[in-house]
């Protein structure tokens, strides 16, 4: 049963259209700074932060955005979602399709492939204190900054954005990637789709997933960057701003 509905704190920079994105595991919202800069000279940029209390549901998360929606104002956004955000995406297209303008999803899937790694992962955050288990997330999350060549001071930056993630929220957000599954349903999103993979991505077959899920969409396309991993966001490989502004002129030209 959902909870009650709220409006989540949310942060609004830039002017246009109205563009949210729904951070991955971390939840915070906060590791998008790297792109917040381009995207803001076009669009109204949100971020906010995901639910930490209680057993959330996607049900619940999803109902989130479209609060920010109304309470902004606005019809419809774009939605950015990355990794786990990308799920909560999936999700709110489903829930809430005509709330959608456009969708991009950065590394995410329509079910977690490695069960056995979840499960593990959930066991852990819960038997385990955060002290012992942050510093082992620390470590693996650095060989991913270091594969997408994300400079010193953003490794600093991103690291102290994730030492701050309660584990309540995390431990649900592990639970719900565990029971994530919308492959029989991707087909009924008919919104404008676009699925962003790097081809280095050592947590997910990024690739793989792009490619199944925009297979299985009528309006879904797909950008594979190369050399670029799971924190390509945090690079200087993926500029976001750029690779929408080029999808939208495709879709322009579709039209016409």
């Amino acid at each position: 049963m959902p909870l009650a509905p709220r409006v989540p704190a949310y942060s609004v920079a830039g002017s246009g259209p109205l563009l949210i994105y729904i951070a991955g595991l971390d939840g915070s919202g906060q590791l998008f700074f790297k792109q917040t800069t381009e995207l803001t000279q076009r669009y109204r940029v949100v971020t906010f932060t995901l639910r930490e209390e209680r057993r959330f549901s996607y049900d619940d998360l999803a109902d989130d955005v479209a609060a920010i929606i109304d309470d902004i104002g606005d019809r419809r956004a774009t939605i950015v979602g990355e990794s786990f955000g990308g799920t909560v995406s999936l999700w709110f297209a489903l829930r809430h399709g005509d709330k959608v303008e456009r969708l991009v999803i950065v590394n995410s899937f329509p079910r977690f492939r490695g069960r056995a790694r979840i499960r593990a992962a959930i066991w852990l955050a819960r038997l385990l204190p955060f002290p012992i288990i942050w510093p082992w997330r620390l470590a693996s999350n650095a060989l991913g900054l270091h594969l997408d060549g994300v400079a010193g001071p953003d490794r600093r930056r991103a690291h102290e954005i994730m030492r701050a993630v309660k584990r309540e929220g995390y431990i649900r957000r592990l639970e719900l990637i565990r029971d994530f599954d919308v492959r029989d349903r991707i087909y009924e999103i008919r919104t404008p789709t676009i699925f962003i993979a790097g081809d280095k991505d050592i947590l997910i077959p990024s690739v793989k997933e792009a490619d199944s899920m925009a297979g299985a969409m009528p309006n879904a396309a797909t950008r594979i960057i190369k050399g670029a991993g799971h924190a390509c966001l945090l690079g200087d490989r993926v500029s976001l701003a750029r690779v929408i502004e080029k999808w939208e002129e495709e879709l322009a030209v579709g039209l016409s």
